[in-house]
């Protein structure tokens, strides 16, 4: 192989594309990835060969076998995060889990109140919805709100007002609220 530091050609790459991309795809499903990520990782491998700077120093009878290099390596990345997330979501899982065992049973009626209030807060506008359940259930301020939304603070200061009050209404109307 000869290096070079040139930007590969497109053309190139896309007939290697057109001829190599069952190959690539059948390589990672040989290997346990499940089809829709190994369709995935195809792209990615043909992403990486596009951004090397080797790619056009690649003999041509050999940029089958340096295009699976790539794939080995996009592989190797691929599982090496799939296996960090399985161990933060088992982490995430029993803390959780332990979270709930640790919080008090629900009193008699709360679970119907509950489910009364989610359907009251359904009935709100979309982006009331999501500012109510950040506030109130995820526990961000109002001004960590408006940054997660994108909306200034005063946006989201008067939608939580309004929000309040409609739902405090509905609350009163339906007699489970003074």
């Amino acid at each position: 192989m000869t290096r070079s530091t040139s930007a590969p050609e497109s053309s190139d790459l896309a007939e290697a594309f057109r001829r190599e991309a069952s190959g690539l795809l059948g390589f990672f499903v040989r290997r346990d990835v499940p089809l829709e990520d190994a369709a995935d990782l195809v792209s990615e491998t043909f992403l990486a060969a596009w951004q090397s700077s080797r790619t056009r120093g690649v003999e041509p009878d050999l940029l089958r076998a340096w295009l699976f290099g790539i794939a080995r390596k996009t592989l190797s990345r691929y599982r090496r995060g799939r296996s960090r997330r399985s161990a933060l979501s088992d982490r995430l899982r029993a803390s959780l889990a332990a979270d709930l065992v640790s919080q008090r049973a629900p009193a008699a009626g709360d679970h119907e109140l509950n489910e009364h209030v989610r359907s009251l807060i359904a009935c709100l506008p979309g982006i009331d919805q999501e500012i109510v359940r950040l506030v109130y259930w995820d526990g961000f301020t109002q001004e960590e709100v408006a940054t997660i939304l994108g909306k200034p603070p005063t946006a989201v200061r008067a939608r939580l007002s309004r929000a309040r009050r409609v739902l405090r209404d509905q609350l009163a109307e339906s007699g489970d609220v003074a």
